[in-house]
């Protein structure tokens, strides 16, 4: 039988590992493919589930930093360039976070992860499962698991971390994230209207006096 890489024939994989396996141990005469004996073949099938379980268990997951996004509008403020040691927000963006998860054997695996901030005072943090609800990514464009870590009120730093709610002590990936003082707002204060007091006018000019009237002779 050709060997496939295909992530859809871990079952057959599995199976025919099993088989092998059980076969090559003596723990029974005949294959169960051949013989069709029922007790092989459920031995065979416990063995396959533990193949499977390995070939699809959740080797590897990463964190990507899409984004750097304004909390009221959404809008994109950067995008980062290449890898930094933080990711930096003031106070009022959010981090966006692609999440991809691999298999054994470097396939999308699908299980349902969740995250978390090491500060909730500093980060909110959102997990956003797109596509399959409940699974992770399948590695496509249009089911890219996301994660928004949104400014929570106090300066300083957390760490962003996904893991899998079956085992929560396991950080599977993480980023860390200093906020910071934004901008520093400019107070808008209604401009104070003074009442200006009219200067006193100018008094009128004292009039020059009549010349005395020249007696007659």
């Amino acid at each position: 039988m050709a060997a496939s890489n295909g992530r859809e024939l871990d079952l057959e994989i599995a199976l025919r590992e099993a088989t092998i396996a059980m076969s090559s141990n003596g723990w029974f005469k005949q294959i169960a493919q051949v013989s069709g004996d029922e007790a092989a073949a459920v031995r065979v099938t416990k063995v396959a589930d533990i193949y499977v379980a390995w070939l699809r268990r959740l080797k590897t997951v990463t964190l990507k930093l899409v984004a750097i996004e304004e909390i009221d509008t959404g809008e994109v403020a950067s995008t980062p360039e290449g890898t930094t040691e933080v990711t930096n927000i003031d106070t009022s963006q959010q981090a966006r976070y692609s999440v991809t998860a691999k298999d054994d054997r470097g396939f999308a695996a699908d299980y349902a992860l969740a995250a978390r901030a090491s500060d909730a005072e500093v980060v909110s943090v959102t997990y956003l499962n797109v596509g399959d609800e409940g699974n992770t990514s399948n590695g496509t464009d249009a089911e890219t698991d996301q994660l928004v870590a949104a400014f929570a009120g106090k300066l300083g730093t957390s760490t962003v971390e996904v893991f899998d709610p079956a085992v929560p002590d396991v950080v599977l990936a993480a980023d860390t994230i200093v906020a910071n003082p934004g901008a520093v707002a400019a107070a808008e204060l209604g401009a104070a209207v003074i009442e200006e007091i009219p200067a006193a006018p100018e008094p009128e000019p004292t009039p020059e006096p009549l010349p005395e009237p020249t007696p007659e002779p």
